[in-house]
């Protein structure tokens, strides 16, 4: 494993075109004013360095012979240290004066060796600042932004709403990126827009927020078609908007009064009936939409079970039924008009001592008696003989024949008389 990991490390240092015996520095170095940069090779010989130097251009910034240590450049003395053992330079307080090519010469007995690197010292960035439109931003119109900071700007970057801002159709880019010119703005370009400006040491950045203001569009009304009489309704109106819009109702083309988005009325007549209006004002746009709606009142009780609440399967069953019954009943008609006028054919008559009363003598049937016992009276209950306090004519000689045949506690009982 150990010679797998020096082997990848070889390999990583050649492709980096660093070669083992070469004294090798990073390229480029990046420091913050007032901050501080340590330079230090990434490779170097194994060998014992007599003198080291390092430079800034033409002049030395610190050196050590022998292990003694010196800084020749008083603008370099409180700010600079070597380390002889890894040839690092640290370099601190850094001011924008110190941004240059460093060199790196360390001498031994026999050989030189020579690395160079360059520092770029940079002003933080900070008091990130966007200007954006001072008045009210409307649909169609146009709107700019600028982004600006003090320091070193190297990279400036746009964002809208956490996603990165690109160039489109309507949105257009500064040479710099700096500034954002968006024309015939829509209600889409609404958002938080977020500017970030930034150097390799440091960055900053600010938010502004722009409203576009549109509408009324899409205006509608919800609410009933048709409602009973003596019930309640509220019609709801809706736009969309930016600000809210404010609202006007109108009932067949006279002002309500209502200013809300909604309309109620409780115990409606038929003079409710008719078409609502309502009307949404943006007082920023200066933009106003209209909807309408129809209501119609009913009686009551035509919605909630009328035949207009049925469905057509239902209408169809009810229309069968009333047609099977009419037939039902025209049949009855017929048949008592064609055989209840006929007069029963009666055999038997009611036996009293023997003997049958037939002939012009009323037939006696069961529904003529309810109760005959003791000369009590008798209820005709559907027949048409001519009845008496002691009963019907034909019942009366009946019990008279009887008391002159019979002993005295005879009478007529039900098991005597028959259909």
């Amino acid at each position: 494993m150990a010679a797998r990991a020096l082997t990848c490390t070889l390999t990583l240092l050649v492709w980096a075109g660093v070669s083992l015996g070469q004294l090798v520095l990073p390229s480029r170095q990046n420091g913050a004013v007032g901050g501080n940069v340590e330079f230090k090779p990434i490779s170097s010989p194994a060998d014992t360095y007599q003198v080291i130097t390092w430079r800034f251009g033409e002049n030395i910034v610190i050196r050590s012979i022998s292990g003694a240590v010196s800084i020749p450049r008083p603008e370099y003395r409180g700010r600079v240290s070597l380390d002889i053992n890894t040839l690092a330079l640290e370099l601190r307080n850094l001011t924008m004066g110190d941004t240059g090519v460093y060199t790196l010469i360390a001498d031994t007995a026999a050989s030189s060796y020579t690395a160079e690197t360059t520092l770029k010292v940079f002003v933080n960035v900070s008091g990130a600042t966007i200007t954006g439109p001072t008045g009210l931003v409307i649909e169609g119109n146009s709107a700019n932004l600028s982004c600006d900071a003090s320091g070193t700007i190297v990279t400036t970057e746009w964002m809208k709403n956490n996603q990165k801002l690109s160039p489109s159709n309507n949105i257009i880019f500064s040479a710099d990126n700096r500034s954002v010119s968006i024309s015939a703005v829509g209600r889409m370009d609404s958002g938080e827009y977020r500017c970030t400006l930034s150097n390799p040491v440091s960055s900053d950045s600010d938010v502004f927020t722009m409203t576009v203001n549109y509408g009324p569009d899409n205006v509608r009304i919800e609410g009933p078609s048709e409602v009973e009489e003596r019930g309640s309704v509220m019609l709801l109106c809706s736009a969309e908007s930016v600000p809210d819009p404010r609202y006007a109702w109108t009932f067949n083309g006279t002002n309500t009064g209502v200013t809300t988005d909604s309309l109620t009325m409780d115990q409606v007549t038929f003079s409710n009936s008719g078409t609502y209006t309502c009307t949404a004002w943006n007082n920023v746009t200066r933009r106003e939409t209209s909807a309408s709606h129809s209501l119609v009142v009913r009686e009551i009780g035509s919605l909630s079970g009328g035949v207009g609440s049925l469905s057509a399967g239902a209408i169809a069953g009810i229309v069968i039924g009333v047609l099977l019954g009419v037939a039902l009943v025209a049949g009855l008609i017929v048949y008592f008009t064609k055989f209840a006028g006929r007069p029963k054919s009666s055999s038997r008559g009611v036996k009293q001592n023997g003997a049958t009363q037939n002939g012009g003598e009323h037939e006696l049937n069961y529904a003529d008696i309810r109760h005959f016992q003791n000369n009590q009276s008798v209820l005709n209950m559907g027949g048409t003989s001519t009845q008496t306090r002691q009963g019907t004519p034909a019942m009366v000689r009946a019990h008279r024949g009887a008391n002159q045949g019979a002993k005295p506690e005879a009478e007529v009982t039900y098991s005597e008389v028959r259909k």
